[in-house]
C-alpha cells in the first residue's frame, strides 16, 4: 500500500489521482461549445408536466381511552369535503410493536409523531423556566418513543426555532439546556437546524438539568429584558395596556408557529411550557376571585346609576379583537393538524382564580390538546396521551381536479359500524401544495430536515451515494462520501444561467445521533457545464470524520430553483478492532462525470489517497453500471483480514430480493492477497450472460486464511 500522505510531494499515483480532478475542470471549460450545439429546444414550465398530488391522512382511533389496533382499510370511509373518495393507500404504525432502532425502522413521515418543546420566556419567571427545562429533558430522554422526533423553540416576543425536528437526544439535551445560548464548546452551524452544538457528546442519562434556569446556564433575566424591549415595537399598533399587547403578540407569534407546523408532515404536538397569561383580556371578568366579584358589582352599579362612561364593556366581556385573534390562531393550529399540550410550570398548587391556568386550558382544549397542571413528572403525566397516539392509521388518496388556489380543503373520516364511545382524531383538512418558488427559506429548511430525519429515499432526481471508512494516522477515521446525481434531473429543464444546488449529508449512529455532517452550496454554469451534465451528471466528493461503528448516511441534494430533490441513503461501517469489508468498489471511467470535491480547507491531509487498484488511483462509482456477460474491474477493500490468500463468493439479488442464478462472479488477480492492515484486492466482476437490464444488489463474501467470512454489498445497474 502507498503510505504517502496527500500533503507530501505527489507521487506518480497521486499525480494520476489529481489528474482525475483536473479532467473535471477541463470538461467544464470545453462544455460551452458543446452546449451550443446540443441545446434542447424546451423550457421548464409547470404546464408541461402533470402533477399527481397524494394526500396522506393520519388517523388515530380510540375506545375507552385505548387505541384500536386491528382496523383495516375496509373499516374506514374518507370524504374530501362532502365527496367520498377512494382510499388508495393504507398503512398502520403501532409504536408499541415497532422493533429495532430508530435508524433501522423508519416510520412513514405522515404517521410519525413530532413534539415541539416551546419554552415561554415572556409569561414565565426564571425559576419556572428552569423547571420547564428539567421537565422537558425528562420527557425527551425517558418517555418519547425512539422514532419520535422532537424540536426546541422559545417564545419571547415571537417564536424562535432553536433546534429542528430530530431523533438526536444528545442535541435535544443541549438545546434544552441552553435554549440556543451556547457559551462554550464548538458551535456548529447547520442550515437545516439538526445540529446546534458539539457532536462528540455521549447520550445523556442524567435525571435533570438543575433546579433553576441559572444552574442550567440560562440568563433568563437578560432574555426577558430583551423581550420587553422588543415588545415596545408591538404596542404602536394599538392603544392598550401591557397585558393586551402581550396577548396580541402571543396570538400573532403563535399563529406564525402554526404556519411553521403546517409544513411538517405527521402527527404534531406543541408542548407549551408556560405559567400562562391573564385571560380576562380575552374572556372578560369571570368573577372567580373576591376582587373580580367586587369589580363586577361596582360596574353593575355604575350602569344602573346611568354612569355609562365608567363601564368598560371589554373589561366585562373581553376584547372582541383579542377574541378574534385568539380564535384565528387556534383555527390555524387545528388546520395545521397540530395540538397544543399546555404545561403549567408555575410550580405552585393554586386555584383557577389564583393562577393563569385557564388561559393554558383554553389553548389546549380548543386545539385538541390537554392541560398538564401541578405535575411532578411530565413524562408520567403525558403517558396517557402518548399511549392514545401510539397507533396511527395512514390513509392516502388522490384528489380529483385539485385547484391550486391556496384554499383549505376539509376532510372527514368515519369508521363503519364503530362501537359506541369510539373517538376519531384525524387531519382536519389540507391545503393544495405550494409551488416551490412560493415557499420561504424556513419552509424549505424544515421540509428538508424532515426528509433527512425520515430516512426514506424519495425525490425527482436519480441519485446515489457511496460511503467507505478508512483508519487515519491521527484522529478519527476518514469516511469519504461520493454522491452521484443524474444531470438531466439536476438541471430540471433549465436552459441557461446557473443551476443552484444544495447538498446536505449527515451520519447518524445507531441511536439516531448526528455524529458528523457537511453541507455545500454550489452553482453550475450551464454555458460551461450544461453539455457535460446532460451527458452524465454530477459527482461530489465530501467526507465525514467518525469513530468506529455503524452509521446511517442520509444525503439530500436539491435544485434550489425548481425544488427538485433526492434523498438517498447508505449504511456505513467504520472499521475499528473487528475486521471489516467495505462495499465493493468499481473504478469509474475518467471524465465521465462533472467532478467537484469539497473545499480545500475541508479536506483531510493526514490520510493516504483511499482508492487504489493494483497501485493505481481511481474514483469509484456510487452506482456501478455493468453489461450482461461483460467484465468490469473491481476492488475489494478490507481491514483486519488474516494475511494471505483469500477466496471470494458472489451473489446477485434482483430488486425483489430473490437471488439470481448464475448472476456473476468475481475473479481476483493472481497476486491478490490480504494484508495484516488494509487489504486492497483487485479483480474483475464477470456479470452473468442472462442478466436482464435493471437494478440489482451485488453481495460479496470473502473468506480469509483464518477461515473467517466477511461480507459486504453494493447496488449495481445492468445495462
Amino acid at each position: 500500500m502507498n503510505e504517502r500522505r496527500l500533503n507530501d510531494r505527489p507521487s506518480s499515483n497521486l499525480a494520476r489521482a489529481a489528474s482525475l480532478f483536473c479532467a473535471a475542470a477541463l470538461l467544464l471549460a470545453a462544455a460551452s461549445a458543446d452546449a451550443q450545439r446540443n441545446r434542447r429546444q424546451r423550457q421548464a414550465q409547470f404546464s408541461d408536466t402533470t402533477t399527481v398530488t397524494v394526500v396522506e391522512v393520519p388517523v388515530q382511533v380510540t375506545s375507552g381511552g385505548n387505541p384500536l389496533r386491528d382496523l383495516t382499510r375496509d373499516d374506514f370511509e374518507l370524504l374530501d369535503g362532502r365527496k367520498p373518495v377512494q382510499i388508495t393507500g393504507f398503512d398502520r404504525v403501532d409504536l408499541s410493536t415497532v422493533e429495532g432502532k430508530a435508524t433501522d425502522e423508519p416510520v412513514p413521515a405522515a404517521a410519525r409523531r413530532h413534539f415541539l418543546l416551546l419554552f415561554d420566556l415572556l409569561f414565565s419567571t426564571p425559576d419556572s423556566v428552569g423547571r420547564a427545562q428539567d421537565a422537558a429533558a425528562d420527557l425527551v430522554l425517558r418517555e418519547l418513543h425512539p422514532t419520535d422526533l422532537a424540536a426546541v423553540a422559545l417564545y419571547d416576543t415571537r417564536p424562535r426555532l432553536v433546534l429542528g425536528f430530530t431523533s438526536d437526544r444528545s442535541q435535544l439535551r443541549q438545546a434544552i439546556a441552553t435554549l440556543g445560548r451556547i457559551e462554550t464548546g464548538r458551535a456548529v452551524r447547520d442550515p437545516l437546524g439538526l445540529v446546534i452544538a458539539d457532536m462528540g457528546g455521549e447520550l445523556p442519562t442524567g435525571d435533570g438539568l438543575g433546579e433553576t434556569a441559572d444552574r442550567a446556564g440560562l440568563d433568563s433575566e437578560a432574555m426577558l429584558s430583551q423581550a420587553r424591549s422588543e415588545l415596545a415595537n408591538l404596542q404602536q399598533t394599538a392603544d392598550r395596556d401591557r397585558a393586551a399587547s402581550d396577548i396580541a403578540a402571543l396570538t400573532s407569534g403563535m399563529g406564525e408557529l402554526a404556519a411553521w407546523m403546517g409544513t411538517v408532515q405527521g402527527r404534531k404536538h406543541v408542548v407549551f411550557l408556560s405559567e400562562g397569561f391573564d385571560s380576562s383580556i380575552v374572556v372578560g371578568n369571570r368573577g372567580l376571585t373576591s376582587q373580580e366579584q367586587d369589580r363586577m358589582l361596582e360596574l353593575q352599579q355604575a350602569a344602573a346609576d346611568g354612569q355609562s362612561w365608567r363601564v368598560n364593556n371589554e373589561e366585562i366581556y373581553g376584547s372582541t379583537s383579542a377574541q378574534s385573534a385568539m380564535n384565528k390562531m387556534l383555527t390555524a393550529f387545528r388546520e395545521a393538524d397540530c395540538a397544543i399540550q399546555s404545561v403549567d410550570v408555575s410550580g405552585e398548587v393554586l386555584t383557577e382564580g389564583q393562577s393563569n391556568r385557564d388561559s393554558l386550558l383554553m389553548m389546549a382544549h380548543d386545539s385538541g390538546g390537554e392541560l398538564f397542571a401541578n405535575f411532578t413528572d411530565l413524562g408520567e403525566a403525558m403517558s396517557e396521551m402518548l399511549e392514545r397516539t401510539s397507533v396511527t392509521y395512514l390513509l392516502a388518496f388522490q384528489p380529483d381536479n385539485l385547484k391550486y388556489d391556496g384554499k383549505f380543503r376539509r376532510l372527514r373520516v368515519r369508521i363503519k359500524d364503530a362501537p359506541r364511545g369510539t373517538q376519531i382524531v384525524h387531519r382536519p383538512g389540507y391545503y393544495p401544495p405550494k409551488p416551490y418558488a412560493q415557499t420561504n427559506p424556513f419552509e424549505r429548511a424544515l421540509t428538508s430536515a424532515q426528509q433527512v430525519m425520515g430516512g426514506v429515499e424519495t425525490g425527482e432526481i436519480d441519485a446515489s451515494v457511496l460511503t467507505a471508512g478508512f483508519a487515519a494516522a491521527s484522529g478519527k477515521a476518514y469516511a469519504p462520501v461520493l454522491i452521484e446525481a443524474k444531470g438531466e434531473d439536476l438541471i430540471g429543464g433549465l436552459e441557461q444561467g446557473t443551476v443552484p444546488l444544495q447538498v446536505y449529508a449527515y451520519a447518524l449512529d445507531e441511536h439516531g445521533i448526528v455524529r458528523d455532517f457537511f453541507v455545500r452550496a454550489m452553482g453550475l454554469d450551464l454555458a460551461q457545464a450544461g453539455a457535460a451534465l446532460r451527458q452524465s451528471g454530477l459527482k461530489y466528493w465530501g467526507h465525514f470524520d467518525l469513530d468506529p461503528g455503524s452509521y446511517s448516511v442520509r444525503v439530500l441534494i436539491r435544485n434550489d430553483a425548481t425544488g427538485h430533490r433526492a434523498l438517498t441513503t447508505s449504511t456505513l461501517d467504520v472499521p475499528g478492532v473487528a475486521a471489516t469489508l467495505q462495499p465493493p468498489l468499481f473504478p469509474e471511467q475518467p471524465g465521465k462525470w462533472v467532478l467537484i470535491r469539497e473545499e480545500e480547507s475541508e479536506q483531510r491531509r493526514d490520510v493516504a489517497f483511499p482508492f487504489l487498484r493494483s497501485g493505481e488511483p481511481f474514483i469509484p462509482a456510487a452506482r456501478p453500471e455493468v453489461t450482461a456477460g461483460g467484465e468490469t474491474p473491481i476492488s475489494l477493500v478490507g481491514t483486519g483480514l488474516d494475511a494471505g490468500r483469500v477466496s471470494v463468493r458472489t451473489q446477485v439479488f434482483a430488486s425483489d430480493g430473490q437471488q439470481v442464478a448464475d448472476g456473476g462472479e468475481i475473479v481476483l488477480a493472481p497476486d491478490a492477497q490480504a494484508a495484516s492492515g488494509l487489504s486492497q484486492l483487485s479483480g474483475v466482476f464477470k456479470a452473468g450472460k442472462k442478466l436482464s437490464a435493471g437494478e440489482y444488489t451485488l453481495s460479496v463474501i470473502v473468506t480469509d486464511q483464518a477461515n473467517r467470512e466477511h461480507s459486504s454489498s453494493t447496488p449495481i445497474r445492468v445495462l
